[in-house]
């Protein structure tokens, strides 16, 4: 099956992999073939009926194991390692609900719970959910996007804290079909970012408990423009161009980090049901920042989210990379360039037995840092792969039992630090 994993476990936000825009789950071909136009509803034979609702349900344990660092305790500190066991469950729910012959909405929500056996307090969950409505009129339609994103990752630039981030999106604009071959969008986007950290909320009267909120509470407002053109067979070159005015809440980060960012991209999406399937992107952005002790960004910037398959037995290899300028959560250096990327062999020897072999590497500059900071993240993992069972519609069950091993080194020595995890998973569903 043609699919590119996104398995999050603990500290996943080290490696800020939901901050890529690409890191999502590509099924089966024959299970989410694109359709040609977005004015069009996906195929309804491909989800389960559960009354007005079409759904295409999933459900994960995708650790169940043992993290040898679970506070991730810097190498040279004397405060000993903490060990822990623990699970991590991950359902996920893709619907869509059809009104009459015309509009319909889709959604997709994924939930991760991560709980522990002794470290109770560290017990969290993740939610990352979207929904589009879109109205239809023969040669045009009208869309409306809404979402809800709630994380306690771990922030990149503090691996020692896990901050509540909340993030509301919100869009509307119109489609137009020019042809069989072509399309485009063009709305209006909007993004509202809180955070605070629940260990210790923000206290008006106590500056000093509110510097994650003073870092991170904002609105987001702009434009965007998609335009498709079908090349041949499920292979699209696209074209997307985006602007947006950042404004923090709070008077001294809006000093320094108030800002306007535009950015292009030309890219491939060559869709799913070849020995090619995912998309890649490459263009360019201009950050710049009111602050005039700031650094600004001004160069390339791309995404990839790829799969090779070897055939039908479900063997593929998958590169999910990006260079991306970021701000930071908890950092007085108001943004950071993110380089990096991870690739991974799924190796099926036959129907039901396979391994997993894969490595990361990512760099993370922090721009304008007056001791020129860079961190590097290096990952590997290896695992056992027991398929069970796999339906032409994508419906699944298989086994892992995986080692990841995390190697945090960085140019200030304070910060240095690893961990592995050892674990169960199993994965159940479309």
């Amino acid at each position: 099956m043609a699919r590119i994993e996104t398995r999050q476990p603990p500290f996943s936000g080290f490696l800020v992999k939901r901050s890529l825009p690409l890191l999502l789950i590509l099924a089966s071909p024959v299970v989410l073939a694109q359709t040609i136009s977005p004015l069009d509803p996906p195929d309804t034979s491909l989800y389960l009926k559960w009354g007005p609702l079409w759904a295409r349900p999933g459900f994960a344990i995708s650790d169940l194991g043992y993290d040898s660092n679970v506070f991730a305790v810097a190498d040279d500190s004397v405060v000993p390692k903490v060990g822990d066991y623990f699970v991590a469950v991950t359902p996920r729910l893709k619907g869509l609900v059809l009104f009459g012959q015309q509009a319909f909405l889709t959604f997709d929500a994924n939930l991760q719970f991560y709980a522990y056996a002794q470290q109770r307090d560290l017990d969290y969950f993740n939610v990352f959910s979207n929904a589009r409505l879109t109205v239809p009129f023969r040669r045009f339609g009208v869309y409306g996007d809404i979402g809800f994103d709630r994380t306690r990752d771990r922030p990149i630039e503090d691996p020692s804290i896990r901050p509540l981030r909340k993030t509301y999106p919100l869009g509307a604009g119109l489609i137009f079909k020019f042809g069989w071959r072509s399309d485009a969008e063009v709305g209006y986007t909007q993004a509202r970012f809180t955070a605070d950290d629940p260990t210790d909320p923000c206290d008006p009267g106590v500056p000093a408990s509110c510097a994650i909120n003073r870092f991170n509470d904002r609105t987001e407002v702009g434009a965007r423009l998609k335009a498709r053109y079908l090349a041949f067979s499920r292979t699209r070159v696209f074209l997307e161009v985006s602007q947006r005015k950042i404004t923090f809440n709070y008077p001294e980060a809006a000093a320094q980090r108030d800002g306007d960012e535009r950015r292009q991209f030309v890219g491939l999406d060559f869709g799913l049901g070849g020995r090619i399937s995912g998309r890649f992107r490459i263009g360019h952005a201009n950050f710049d920042l009111v602050g005039s002790n700031a650094s600004d960004f001004n160069g390339p910037v791309a995404d990839v989210a790829l799969a090779y398959n070897f055939g039908a037995s479900g063997s593929r290899v998958t590169l999910v990379g990006a260079r991306d300028v970021r701000y930071t959560v908890f950092d007085v250096i108001p943004l950071y360039l993110y380089t990096g990327g991870d690739v991974t062999l799924f190796k099926y020897f036959n129907r039901f037995l396979g391994v997993q072999v894969g490595a990361g590497r990512a760099t993370v500059d922090f721009l304008g840092d007056p001791t020129g900071r860079v961190d590097t993240n290096t990952t590997g993992t290896l695992g056992l792969l027991f398929r069970v069972s796999e339906t032409s519609l994508g419906r699944r069950v298989e086994y892992a039992l995986r080692y990841t091993r995390w190697i945090l080194n960085s140019t200030v020595d304070r910060l240095d630090r690893n961990r592995g995890t050892i674990g169960f998973g199993v994965s159940f569903g479309y």
